[in-house]
């Protein structure tokens, strides 16, 4: 019979025991439980409070949607037949940068917060408070080439303002909240099971505990490998699905999805050039390095390109050969 470890000579040793091992056992089921905790809660229950925290105000007031942001979000509704239900639990308000805020979800009753940005009431470039937008916290040479191409990226026509906020809409309508609650718990358990079968397997609590060591090192990158790649795979999949369903809409959301997203790379490329940091790349992607948590933007651009251009091949008329 294998003689238990005592735990005598520190506080590590202590884990080898019947004892320890048994505290691990429940410290994993508690954290594991932290962990979807820690990512469903803020969206939910605390919904109202992490609003607030990326809330934009102006001298301590909340800014409000303007009414004709307002009316476009309506009619997003409208194109994409949400019922009169389901659009009480979308909250717009609006939000510090120029890209929509997205938080919680329409499948639960705790409801999900749209924070639509500051430049989607701008009808042309003389809306634009040039004196008070920073970014970073650092002033924008307007005047600079750089400057000029993110104050024409800026102002978006009534069209791309309603496929930007259709869009958002349709990702509050996904289970994105729970997967993603849902998906370090999965791999937390993955990588704890299958480091405990191994110390018992192969006895590695006899042995050195440098090979422990290396052992939880390993699964420790391969559980956030896991991780990274089903969050990652989650969202791009979510994406391409969202850009297939508004592009089902008519060829004019097929031409305004063409136009928005050549305006957010443009926006990225002019605050890459103005910043001067690796925040986005010379395409106007996020620069992700090595994850990529999201579909790239000339990817989706290339998308609502070529099927404007299918559709501009199916509206030419048939011509016949004449003998």
């Amino acid at each position: 019979m294998q003689k238990q470890p005592t735990g005598k000579g520190g506080f590590f040793p202590y884990f080898k025991t019947y004892n320890g091992r048994k505290f691990v056992f429940y410290a994993a089921g508690t954290l594991t439980v932290s962990l979807f905790v820690g990512n469903f809660i803020p969206q939910t229950f605390g919904l109202s409070y992490f609003q607030d925290f990326v809330q934009c105000y102006k001298n301590g007031i909340a800014v409000p949607v303007p009414e004709a942001v307002g009316q476009r979000l309506q009619q997003a509704f409208d194109k994409l037949e949400v019922d009169g239900f389901e659009r009480k639990f979308v909250k717009p308000f609006s939000v510090f940068g120029f890209d929509l805020f997205q938080a919680g979800s329409t499948k639960y009753s705790f409801g999900a917060a749209l924070g639509i940005p500051v430049n989607y009431a701008y009808a042309d470039a003389s809306d634009i408070k040039r004196a008070d937008i920073r970014f970073r916290d650092q002033k924008i040479d307007w005047s600079s080439p750089s400057g000029q191409l993110l104050e024409q990226a800026i102002v978006l026509t009534e069209d791309e303002q309603i496929f930007g906020l259709s869009k958002a809409v349709l990702q509050l309508q996904t289970h994105r909240l729970l997967l993603n609650s849902i998906f370090p718990c999965v791999n937390f358990l993955m990588v704890y099971t299958m480091g405990h079968y191994l110390n018992m397997r192969l006895n590695l609590f006899a042995r050195h505990g440098s090979v422990r060591f290396v052992l939880y090192s390993i699964l420790g990158l391969f559980g956030l490998g896991s991780w990274s790649f089903m969050k990652d795979y989650n969202q791009v999949a979510t994406d391409a699905s969202i850009d297939k369903k508004l592009a089902s809409l008519g060829p004019q959301f097929v031409a305004a999805g063409v136009s928005y997203y050549d305006k957010q790379l443009k926006k990225n490329m002019a605050l890459r050039a103005l910043i001067g940091d690796s925040t986005y790349t010379a395409l106007g992607n996020e620069n992700y390095m090595l994850r990529q948590k999201s579909m790239p933007l000339t990817a989706r651009k290339s998308f609502f390109a070529e099927r404007w251009q299918e559709l501009q091949q199916a509206q030419k008329p048939a011509t016949t050969e004449t003998p």
